[in-house]
This record gives structure tokens, sequence and C-alpha cells, in this order.
């Protein structure tokens, strides 16, 4: 039962330190208004002669970033199961590193880690 009071005790507690930073920020908070405030940001409100443009090759490196994140992402996992997976769990992750490295060449041929 006392397990439950703990419990109980900390949500509430949750709840009041919560309400307590929430009125702190009400009532600590600058009050002054802008009228760019109020403003549309970037919602499609703009007309077409307003629109900024991006080089594409920002989402080029992002998308490049993220191929080598989810190598990443996936290595991990396998290094800290390396000796329980055996041969056959090296051989994936070298055809999964192989697959990838061919991925890095073919944005390389293509220019894509070319800024300039």
């Amino acid at each position: 039962m006392l397990e439950w009071f703990n419990a109980g005790l900390t949500v509430f507690l949750a709840f009041v330190i919560f309400g307590v930073l929430l009125a702190l920020s009400r009532f600590l908070s600058p009050k002054e208004s802008y009228h760019i405030k109020f403003q549309v940001y970037e919602c499609g409100m703009y007309p077409l002669a307003e629109l900024t443009q991006f080089n594409v090759r920002f989402f080029v490196i992002a998308i490049i970033f993220t191929l080598f994140d989810i190598e990443a992402i996936f290595m991990y996992p396998w290094a800290v199961d390396f000796m329980e997976l055996g041969i056959l769990g090296v051989v994936e992750m070298f055809i999964f590193l192989f697959l990838v490295f061919i991925g890095w060449i073919y944005a390389y041929k293509k220019g894509a880690l070319e800024w300039l």
C-alpha cells in the first residue's frame, strides 16, 4: 500500500510543480505585443513571389546524412551482440556496409559531395 501512496504523491507533486511553473511563466513573462508576432509563418499563405528558394544541395546533403545515420544506427546493436551473432552476422554486416559504400560511391560520382 505504501508503494501506491508514493506513486500518488509523486504524480500529485508533478502536477503541483507543473502548475507553479505555469503560473510563474504567466506572471513573469514579458507582455509586449508586436504586429509581426501575429503574422503567418511558413504555412503556404504567402504569394509565390515572396517564397525563399533553397538550393537542392541542402536536401541532397540531408539525404546523405540520413544514409550514414541509419548505418550507425544499424551498426550499434550489431557491435553489442557481435560475439553471439557468429559468422552469419559478420557476413550480413559486411554486405550491409558494402551496399552503403556503393551508395557513397554513387553520391561521389554524381557530385553530391561537392559544394561548389
